[in-house]
Formats: C-alpha cells, structure tokens, sequence
C-alpha cells in the first residue's frame, strides 16, 4: 500500500495515496480541530485532534470526495468537481511510502473495544517507527462525533 508519511510524536500516520487529492502547503494558524472558511472548505487539524495542539500545521492533504475516482475512470470528467474541500492538517507530510500489504497488521481487539478508534485501518512498522494507517471518512466521523461531545 502506498501513502503519505505523517509524523507526530510517539508514531506516524499513514494516509492511503488512493485517497488524497492533492497535498498544499498550509500557513495560517489551526485554532481548534474543525474549522471552515468562506468557500466552504472544512479543516480538520489532526494534531489538534491527538492532543498534540502545540505542534506547527505546515501541509493539508486535500481529500478525494467519495465517487471521485470512479468518475474519473468513468470518462465522466477529467477535472475533479470545483467545490468544498475536506483538508486533513499535518505537522507535515515526510514523505511516500510502500508498504507491503503482509507488513500490515490489525489492531488488536483491546484498542478497538471502545470503538474509538475504528479509524484506524491497520499498524506497521519501519524501524522503530510506528505508522498507523488510518480510514479517512471514519476519522473524520470520529472528529464530529467527539466535536459534538463537546458541545
């Protein structure tokens, strides 16, 4: 599997290539974990969201609206639509990398009993780098679930 290398503290995310529009350089400031701005694009602030406020957002990884691809493939349109953007924040993206589809391993059933952290898809390790592969939609699902605990 192909991704995008993110690094925070303790592990690194791994967010599937297949699923990522586009990357962009982000230089304003991540006040909160959710945030939107006049052309109707949402942020997500994931350092904000692993409690880890007080890095620096430095890249956004523009998400592919579901149906995308298969439009695309579809000769429906060679240009994604115009439109709101979901943007997932990051410290930074590192790098791609390949990881071998046997090198991925599930999480065990202890983490995910809560159901919290149904995000993540799979774990793998490069060195003693821990990356954490991880669902898109369901993260962002899991933001706004804990964004309305909140409220």
């Amino acid at each position: 599997m192909r991704c995008f290398l993110c690094p925070f503290d303790h592990f690194s995310l791994g967010i599937p290539e297949d699923v990522v529009a586009s990357i962009m350089i982000y230089s304003e400031e991540a006040a909160r974990t959710v945030s939107q701005d006049e052309g109707g694009d949402t942020f997500f602030s994931l350092p904000h969201f692993f409690g880890q406020a007080d890095q620096t957002v430095r890249h956004g990884i523009v998400l592919k609206l579901p149906g995308e691809e298969r439009a695309r493939n579809s000769g429906a349109s060679s240009e994604p639509e115009e439109g709101p953007r979901n943007i997932l924040l990051v410290n930074s993206v590192e790098r791609e990398i390949d990881i071998p589809q046997e090198e991925i391993y599930p999480l065990p059933e202890l983490l995910l009993t809560r159901g919290n952290l149904s995000f993540f898809t799979g774990i793998a390790f490069e060195n003693s780098v821990m990356i954490v592969l991880i669902d898109p939609v369901s993260l962002i699902a899991q933001i706004f679930r804990d964004e309305g605990e909140e409220v």
